[in-house]
């Protein structure tokens, strides 16, 4: 039996934490060189039982660098230290949940009147709030106003009483993004259209904090007036946040 022969047969012998055997090729062969090679028996044992002792501490290290659950491994960082990976990405999805929860905005409100009258460039007020988290809506002036940073979704159904014909945009600090046109004009025989005319828009939006939006009646000029009793509505959420916490 040679020294070459013997440190290899005690290294197919080590197993790791999880009962996989160790390859040789993960251990530091560094620590595995010997100067001089003794051709004395006793001396050979001798150099195997240390070099046991090694082995033995070394998996012992390695064995720090192994949380419980086998998934967070230590590395290290460029200060010198170590750290689990693992503790620090549960770490921060916990922040990103927490973040979520805490920035959570969505809203809907419908126009409880079964006839409201609106002229050009009248916000239409939905007042009854059937959804308000984060009170963002105000059911007083028909405004959402965004109280964070982010990209956000909106949505809203007009319903023009019969006789009218109503196009309300959805807007950002005044400015039209998307319209709904709702048509329930009489016909060219005199009569009334006999199928309710429900216009819809939908906005994606990426608004900064304070930002301001409403629907607005933005064409033609004149009164018109929009059938409400739930039939005409606004509602929006916040989809995604861009503020750090």
């Amino acid at each position: 039996m040679n020294m070459k022969s013997g440190i290899s047969n005690l290294l197919i012998c080590l197993m790791s934490l999880k009962g996989e055997q160790v390859s040789c090729s993960t251990l530091d062969m560094e620590y595995l060189k010997f100067n001089k090679v003794p051709e004395n028996n006793v001396l050979e044992i001798a150099a195997l039982k240390n070099e046991m002792v090694f082995l033995q501490d070394r998996v012992a290290q390695l064995e720090k660098y192994v949380d419980s659950s086998g998934t967070g491994v230590l590395i290290e960082d460029r200060t010198g230290g170590t750290k689990y990976t693992n503790h620090i990405l549960k770490k921060r999805a916990a922040v990103r949940r927490r973040g979520i929860q805490r920035r959570e905005v969505a809203f809907q409100a419908s126009l409880t009147r079964e006839s409201a009258t609106f002229k050009l460039y009248d916000t239409i007020i939905f007042n009854n709030v059937i959804t308000n988290i984060g009170h963002a809506y105000n059911k007083h002036t028909g405004i959402f106003t965004a109280p964070v940073s982010g990209t956000y979704t909106f949505n809203t159904n007009i319903v023009s009483e019969k006789g009218h014909y109503v196009e309300a945009s959805i807007e950002v600090n005044d400015i039209v993004t998307v319209s709904a046109i709702s048509d329930h004009r009489i016909s060219p025989d005199g009569e009334y259209f006999t199928t309710w005319d429900q216009g819809n828009a939908v906005a994606i939006l990426r608004l900064n904090r304070g930002d301001k939006v409403s629907v607005s009646v933005q064409w033609p000029q004149g009164s018109h007036v929009i059938h409400g009793v739930g039939k005409s509505s606004f509602s929006g959420c916040l989809l995604r946040s861009h503020e750090r916490r």
